[in-house]
Formats: C-alpha cells, sequence, structure tokens
C-alpha cells in the first residue's frame, strides 16, 4: 500500500471518499496531471477535480471515462470501493483483474442463467475460495521464481571482474 492509500479504512469513510483516494492513486500512478486527465475524459478540468475530490456521488459513467483516459480498470474501480480497498485498484490496473472476474461472471450468467439460483452456498464458497488459494499459489511461484533470479543474478555478478581494475 502506498502513502495516497494508507490508513483508508471502510468504515471510517464513505464511497465518495473512497473513489477519491482510488481515481488520484491510479492518475499518479499513471504519472498525468488532473488537467492531462480532465482532457482525456473531454470534460472541463473543474468538473474533473470535483469528480476527483469526491464531491459528487459515484459516477459509472465518469468511472468508465476514467478508466479509459488512465488505461486503468473500471471494474478495479468499481471493486476498490465496494471491498473498501483503493489500493486494489492501482495493483490491478494493469492486469484487469476485475473486469476478468466481471466477464467470467457474465459468461456464467449467460450459460446458466436462472438455475444459478438453485447453487448451494457450501458450493459457490468451496468453488471461490479455490480458485482464489490457487491465485494465491501462483502468487508465491511467481515470488520464488523472481527470487531465484535475483539470487542467480547476485552470483553470477560476483564472479565478474569489477569494472574500473
Amino acid at each position: 500500500m502506498d502513502a495516497e492509500t494508507k490508513g483508508v479504512s471502510p468504515v471510517s469513510v464513505d464511497d465518495s471518499a473512497l473513489l477519491s483516494t482510488t481515481i488520484r492513486a491510479i492518475r499518479r500512478r499513471r504519472g498525468m496531471t488532473a488537467r492531462e486527465v480532465a482532457a482525456a475524459m473531454h470534460m472541463p478540468l473543474r468538473t474533473y477535480q470535483r469528480f476527483e475530490a469526491g464531491e459528487n456521488r459515484p459516477n459509472i459513467d465518469h468511472i468508465h471515462r476514467f478508466a479509459r483516459a488512465t488505461r486503468s480498470d473500471p471494474h478495479g474501480l468499481m471493486t476498490a470501493v465496494a471491498i473498501g480497498a483503493p489500493e486494489w485498484a492501482v495493483w490491478t490496473a494493469d492486469n484487469q483483474f476485475s473486469a476478468i472476474l466481471t466477464v467470467g461472471l457474465q459468461t456464467f450468467n449467460r450459460k446458466h442463467g436462472e438455475r444459478i439460483a438453485d447453487l448451494d452456498v457450501r458450493a459457490i464458497v468451496s468453488a471461490v475460495t479455490a480458485m482464489f488459494d490457487r491465485l494465491g499459489d501462483e502468487i508465491a511461484s511467481q515470488s520464488e521464481a523472481r527470487d531465484w533470479i535475483r539470487t542467480g543474478q547476485d552470483a553470477l555478478a560476483e564472479t565478474r571482474p569489477r569494472p574500473g581494475r
């Protein structure tokens, strides 16, 4: 979690404030100014500033326009608010995690329709838990691979002569 999202508690802030923190963090992560984002969203700077400041209720159209302007995930922005974690949108802006989940839900809904209501809660919890456990294992595996590469590169560097004699 970066300084922009530290100390944000879902209990202590409303949705507008959470969204404000989230979009400000994304904008800064992308290295964009408010003026640049406003222009990319095709809106006056002051309107964008009010949006970013959370002065109005969350606006789905603005969220989607912001996501296009910043090459981020609109579903990640909304998920960040829903789970009270602005950092979620920052961490998933590039891999489109929430968009992928939403597409999966849409596909599941189209395929199974009203039969979804017949699913037992235990089956849903089991499937979702298994999916997230598998993704957690993938994170651990990627971390192990990065550590292995870093250790190997350090060992290679130690065997090379130092530049400058």
